[in-house]
């Protein structure tokens, strides 16, 4: 007798051969579902076709910032025809349009089917890579695929639940694998995400003041800095925790700014840990030693981060990691 589990498709298989069906008939250059840690209420991108690296896997995106955030906050479509012309203000909110160069995409969200509260499981997103108006036809057929996805997800769910399983959250879950040029997969790893709350106070206003993080990598982005911030989270951090993250950057982008032209990259991700990884490169600009961080030896300790700063022929970098979800949690406990 034939056993059921092995005959049946994988939820990865069943979502990939969704996405390569409508990545083929738009034409597409980027297909992407993220999904929902209702724990943190963040947004991870969990599977990519057509990604140009697997840098997106360092991407959080917070609950009503960016592409994805606005789409599982607000429940509707979000078109972007012209990045970054037509999100200058937030730039630094979009970084899968960053990551991935993309110059137009849709966003929608992937409902269940069977849920009455229409509970949300992700964020599906069409993206190309040069300006592209999409029609009221395409989005439809965006939507038509996420619907698919959201029945697909109901199924996995109920099989689950079948076999009485308890999902982990999806911040302890593994990060997400890309599809390989074939269609294969690295690895097998569950996308059922934690259900995101609910509850009024975790709703973020969609427009609200800028932190000192974000203030900070704007100011740096003004002054010709290429900046990324793909780990969200740490916008979230206290306010404290946030000026002491900001007090070290300042440091490293001051470093660059006093002369010009400005040749430097900074770029926030997480790490497959689960950590903040920061890391800044300048091209030769400026001699980067130890001694230019004392003035800001008491926020890294603060914030217990790893430090090395790193010379080769051409470039000098700066690393560091910050324990971003202890930090979280510590906002929790207190």
């Amino acid at each position: 007798m034939t056993n059921e589990s092995s005959s049946q498709p994988t939820l990865q298989q069943q979502v990939q051969r969704e996405l390569e069906e409508l990545k083929r008939d738009m034409g597409l250059d980027f297909v992407a579902v993220a999904l929902a840690d209702g724990k943190y209420r963040d947004i991870y991108w969990r599977f990519a076709l057509g990604a140009n690296s697997e840098r997106y896997k360092m991407i959080t995106v917070r609950m009503g910032r960016g592409m994805a955030g606005k789409v599982l906050q607000g429940k509707r479509p979000h078109v972007v025809t012209a990045f970054p012309e037509e999100v200058r203000d937030e730039v630094l909110e979009y970084p899968i349009f960053l990551v991935e160069s993309l110059r137009s995409g849709v966003g929608v969200s992937v409902d269940s089917i069977a849920d009455v509260r229409r509970k949300a499981y992700g964020v599906l997103l069409v993206g190309q890579r040069s300006p592209r108006e999409f029609s009221a036809h395409d989005i439809e057929r965006v939507q038509s695929c996420a619907r698919t996805l959201g029945r697909f997800y109901d199924e996995e769910d109920a099989r689950r639940l079948r076999c009485g399983r308890m999902d982990p959250p999806a911040s302890e879950n593994p990060l997400p694998t890309q599809a390989e040029p074939n269609g294969s997969q690295s690895a097998e790893r569950s996308e059922t995400p934690a259900e995101p709350s609910d509850h009024g106070q975790d709703r973020e206003p969609a427009r609200q003041a800028a932190g000192p993080i974000l203030r900070l990598l704007k100011a740096a982005r003004s002054a010709g800095v290429a900046c990324e911030l793909l780990d969200q989270r740490v916008t979230r951090l206290s306010r404290e925790r946030q000026e002491q993250f900001a007090a070290i950057l300042e440091v490293l982008v001051n470093t660059c700014v006093s002369s010009s032209p400005v040749n430097a990259q900074l770029v926030i991700g997480q790490e497959e840990t689960g950590n903040t990884r920061v890391e800044f490169n300048s091209f030769l600009l400026h001699a980067l030693s130890q001694e230019l961080f004392l003035p800001v030896m008491e926020q890294i300790r603060s914030l217990k981060c790893d430090f090395e700063i790193v010379t080769k022929k051409s470039t000098q970098s700066v690393r560091f990691i910050v324990p971003t979800r202890l930090l979280l949690d510590e906002m929790h406990w207190n």
